[in-house]
């Protein structure tokens, strides 16, 4: 069973210097973050703020805080058809690979555009788009020596185990790996436990070995719709998922919660560290 080490994700906490972040997130209980420089630290805007001062700046900070840098977020469009748009998004990645690797990242990582930002676009030419991206990107990773985590979403491009497992098998880079995020797999179509339990089953016996990180979140659905709750009455299962979790060969994860109210910290860390087992 992995050691689950649990973190928050970073710009749940506003922004801050990088000192200040990764203390407040210390100080709130969690072991670990997902940092987005762009969402997270004062006065970056986007990655060409990210100066070499300011990635060192961030060094010195987890060694005084122990809060590691389990996820280098790079939120960007992997899925964009118009190739100018998609090659510009690939490139943002590319040049944080550096930056990743000197601040000891577990890994990197984004998701995969939502398929409503592309109106009139399949999702099958959108998969290809992500291909196309992470044919780009993943060399560079693997030269550095860098893993770089995607993140399936329901209603994103890559969007079910299955489309998960066709882009882990074609790309075929041992440095790509999966961000499970337990409520991003589920829609509304597939809220019951007997649904979700399918859905652990194949991430699993699939790709269970290529997790390099869980993110954890409260869900719940309303019909066709879904929106954000508590921890406590979230409509996923945890317990399930976990369950899943436990079998996979791993020594540790992070799992890091998501809309991560500072305040609720010490409740939260609670909730979830009774699926965790630590």
């Amino acid at each position: 069973m992995p050691a689950f080490i649990i973190g928050a994700r970073g710009h749940d906490f506003g922004r801050h210097t990088p000192a200040d972040l990764l203390a407040a997130i210390g100080q709130a209980g969690f072991a670990c973050t997902q940092l987005a420089y762009t969402k997270a630290i004062e006065g970056v805007k986007s990655y060409a703020d990210v100066t070499p001062a300011l990635v060192e700046d961030t060094r010195k900070a987890v060694e005084q805080t122990g809060v590691r840098i389990a996820v280098y977020g790079t939120y960007v469009e992997l899925s964009y058809t118009d190739e100018d748009k998609r090659r510009a998004e690939a490139a943002k990645v590319i040049g944080q690979v550096g930056n990743a690797k000197r601040l000891g990242a577990g890994c990197m990582g984004s998701e995969t555009t939502a398929m409503a930002k592309q109106p009139g676009v399949t999702r099958k030419e959108a998969l290809e788009a992500l291909l196309r991206s992470l044919g780009e990107i993943m060399p560079v990773c693997e030269e550095a020596g860098v893993l770089f985590g995607v993140e399936c979403v329901h209603h994103h491009a890559m969007n079910t185990p299955e489309a998960t497992k066709m882009v882990l098998d074609t790309i075929a880079s041992s440095n790509l790996r999966v961000i499970c995020d337990l409520a991003n797999y589920v829609s509304p179509a597939e809220a019951s436990v007997d649904a979700q339990r399918r859905i652990w089953d194949k991430v699993g016996s699939w790709y269970g070995d290529k997790i390099s990180a869980v993110h954890f979140k409260g869900l719940a659905f309303a019909g066709d719709t879904f929106f954000s709750t508590s921890l406590e009455e979230s409509a996923i299962d945890y317990a399930g998922g976990f369950a899943m979790l436990r079998q996979l060969p791993q020594a540790s994860l992070p799992v890091l919660r998501e809309e991560a109210v500072p305040a609720r910290a010490a409740s939260d860390i609670a909730f979830m560290r009774q699926f965790c087992g630590n």
